[in-house]
C-alpha cells in the first residue's frame, strides 16, 4: 500500500492543479475538451443558465479560450460525449456509456416507482408506440407527442408521452439529438451512435462495477475521503460498506494511494497514477461552478480550505446568506471571494450584482489585476461586449 504525506497547503495546491485550474498549461480547444473528461471522467449537468449552465462553467475554468459551442459540438455533432447518469444527470464520453449499463437498469426501476407514486403508470403503455413512431418519423421533442390522458394531481400535469420519453431516456433506448434551450429532442441511442455496442457490460459481477465506479469517482474529484455525502451519489457507491470494501481492494491492487494530511485525523484517498503527474498552481483567479467535481464535497472543501459554501439557488430568498447563483473566486489554491452576476445573453455586458470577499482576504494591486484580467476572459466566454459595475471590487 503506498500513502502519501501533505500538509493542507500542499493538498489544497495538489487538488486545485489535478482539476487543471490555475495552473500555466491549461488543456486548448476541443483536443482540450476530450482531454478534461479524460481526466475527470465525468462533469455535472444543470439546466439553469445565469452566465451558463454547469456543464459550460466547469469546462471554462479548466480550458483555454473555451466556448460552449465546443461542449455543444461534442455532444450533438461529434457524438464523442453524451448525456447520460453518472454521479447525478452528467456528461460523459461515450466510449463510458456501456460501463453503466447496471446504472441505467436501476434509474429504470426507480422511474417505475415514481410513475407507480404519481397514478401514472398507463405512461408505460407507450413504450413501442413511441419506439416505432422515431423509428418511422425520426427524433421528437416531447411537446410534438400527446398520447394519453393529461393527469392533474399535486406533482403537476403530466402528460404520459413525456413520462414515457423520460422512461426510455433513463433505460438507454433514447438518447438526446440535440437541445433546445431546456427541452430535449429525443431520439432512438442506435440512431444516434451507430457504431458503438452500448449495451455491452464488461463486467462479470457487481463487486466489479463498484471497483470500476469507486475508482472513477476519485478520478472526478482529486482527493476524497470515504465520508458519505452526496459527492459519493450513485448505485450501490452511496453505500459506505460497499464503498470501503472497493476502496481497500483499489489500495492494494495499487490504483489507489492513501494521503495523510497534516492536521486532519480522516484518511485519503487519490488515483496512483494521479501522483506522477503532478501540476503547480499559478496566481490567476478563476470563476468556479457551483456543481463543479472540484467543491463536489462541501464539507472536504471547508476542512482543507476552509470555504464553506452553498448554493442557495433552492433556498427562500428571505434565508439566502449571499444570492441565487453565486459562483467562488479562486486564487491559486484560496477561495478569495463569492461573486454572483446579473443574468446574461447574447452580447449584453457582463454585470457584477455582489461581490463578497472571503475574511482575511488581502486586497492587493496584483489581486485586483488578476480579478480584472480573469473578468475579461469570462466576457470572451460568454460572448459579452464588456463589464459594468466593476468598482464593487474595491468594496
Amino acid at each position: 500500500m503506498n500513502i502519501v504525506y501533505m500538509t493542507i497547503k500542499e493538498a489544497k495546491d495538489f487538488m486545485v492543479a489535478y482539476h487543471k485550474i490555475n495552473i500555466s498549461d491549461k488543456p486548448i480547444g476541443k483536443n482540450g475538451l476530450l482531454k478534461v473528461f479524460d481526466h475527470i471522467a465525468s462533469i455535472q449537468y444543470d439546466p439553469l443558465n445565469v452566465v451558463g449552465r454547469n456543464s459550460d462553467l466547469v469546462l471554462q475554468a479548466r480550458i483555454k479560450e473555451y466556448k460552449p459551442s465546443l461542449l455543444e459540438e461534442a455532444l450533438y455533432k461529434d457524438r464523442t460525449l453524451v448525456d447520460a447518469w453518472d454521479k447525478m444527470m452528467g456528461i460523459y464520453q461515450i466510449n463510458d456509456y456501456p460501463y453503466f449499463s447496471l446504472v441505467r437498469e436501476k434509474k429504470g426501476e426507480e422511474a417505475v416507482k415514481t410513475l407507480s407514486y404519481r397514478l401514472s403508470l398507463d405512461a408505460l403503455d407507450y413504450v413501442d408506440e413511441i419506439l416505432d413512431y422515431i423509428n418511422t418519423n425520426g427524433a421528437v421533442y416531447s411537446s410534438e407527442l400527446s398520447l394519453g390522458q393529461v393527469k392533474k394531481h399535486k406533482w403537476g400535469n403530466i402528460k404520459p408521452s413525456s413520462a414515457t420519453l423520460d422512461y426510455l431516456f433513463q433505460i438507454g433506448k433514447l438518447g438526446i439529438k440535440e437541445r433546445r434551450n431546456t427541452q430535449k429532442k429525443y431520439d432512438l441511442m442506435t440512431n444516434l451512435f451507430r457504431d458503438i455496442s452500448l449495451d455491452k457490460s464488461p463486467f462479470n459481477s457487481e463487486s466489479e462495477f463498484i471497483n470500476y465506479h469507486v475508482l472513477r469517482r476519485v478520478r472526478s474529484m482529486g482527493i476524497v475521503w470515504n465520508k458519505s455525502s452526496v459527492s459519493w451519489s450513485g448505485y450501490l457507491i452511496s453505500n459506505k460498506k460497499n464503498r470501503t470494501k472497493s476502496l481497500n481492494a483499489l489500495l492494494e491492487e495499487g490504483q489507489l494511494s492513501k494521503v495523510i494530511i497534516t492536521g486532519i485525523k480522516e484518511e485519503f484517498y487519490v488515483t496512483t497514477e494521479s501522483l506522477n503527474n503532478i501540476n503547480y498552481t499559478i496566481p490567476t483567479v478563476s470563476f468556479i461552478a457551483p456543481l463543479d467535481n472540484l467543491i463536489w464535497d462541501r464539507e472536504l472543501i471547508k476542512r482543507l480550505f476552509n470555504f464553506d459554501y452553498k448554493w442557495e439557488v433552492y433556498t427562500p430568498v428571505i434565508k439566502r446568506k449571499y444570492g441565487y447563483y453565486v459562483l467562488p473566486v479562486l486564487y491559486g489554491s484560496d477561495f478569495i471571494a463569492r461573486v454572483e452576476f446579473e443574468l446574461q445573453r447574447n452580447s449584453d455586458p457582463l454585470i457584477i450584482k455582489n461581490w463578497w470577499w472571503e475574511e482575511d482576504t488581502e486586497i492587493t494591486d496584483s489581486l485586483l489585476e488578476n480579478i480584472n484580467k480573469a473578468l475579461l476572459e469570462f466576457c470572451k466566454y460568454l460572448g459579452a461586449s464588456g463589464m459594468r459595475n466593476t468598482k464593487i471590487l474595491n468594496k
